[in-house]
């Protein structure tokens, strides 16, 4: 999910010499066109063009920014294919990288080391509110479910764990290795404990 740690690990590892491919900024200059008729650009803008759940506009631009997705996945493999095989590779993925499908998925997986930060239960609110505060593209897929009775910040607060929680499976069931959120925040974990764990 945004906001846990992704971009953050990706640039300690181009310190090492390894090469950042990120979906985020790939996936925003295909969508540069649309995004330049309201004057948009950057990761946050991409989250104001694709909007919330309950708006209208929602479901159109969250359909288009998962094909882009889906494109930026399919040239990164490609591009994977030509790179030496001595070069070390970080490719910083988006959360929503879970709703491309199975066939993709794997053949992301038989390339690299699949990664997953996990989100453990006592830190969603504080991801959650992060999100509210800066809010950045989110497929929301079948998790928005707006009950009778409930306002669209009620609904969203609740689906939003029901999202994480989702994703988590999705996650987990990708993943080559999972990394747990405290120790990756420890004063004395580095990018050499980050390396080490991976080896």
């Amino acid at each position: 999910m945004s906001g846990t740690g992704k971009t953050h690990w990706a640039k300690k590892l181009v310190k090492h010499g390894f090469l950042h491919l990120c979906c985020d900024d790939l996936i925003e200059k295909k969508l540069e066109p649309e995004l330049s008729k309201y004057g948009y650009k950057g990761l946050e803008d991409v989250g104001r063009w694709m909007g919330l759940p309950y708006e209208n506009s929602y479901p159109k631009a969250s359909k288009k920014y998962l094909e882009k997705e889906r494109e930026v996945i399919v040239e990164i493999l490609d591009r994977v294919r030509s790179i030496p095989k001595d070069t070390n590779i970080v490719i910083d993925t988006t959360g929503s990288l879970v709703y491309m499908e199975d066939k993709l998925l794997q053949k992301l997986k038989q390339k690299t080391t699949i990664i997953y930060l996990e989100v453990p239960k006592e830190v969603e609110k504080e991801i959650y509110n992060r999100y509210l505060i800066q809010p950045k593209p989110v497929i929301w897929g079948q998790s928005f479910k707006k009950r009778p009775g409930e306002s669209n910040t009620q609904a969203l607060a609740g689906c939003y764990l029901d999202l994480l929680n989702f994703r988590k499976n999705r996650y987990e069931k990708i993943a080559d290795l999972t990394m747990l959120y405290h120790a990756l925040r420890k004063k004395t974990f580095g990018s050499y404990d980050f390396l080490r764990l991976i080896a």
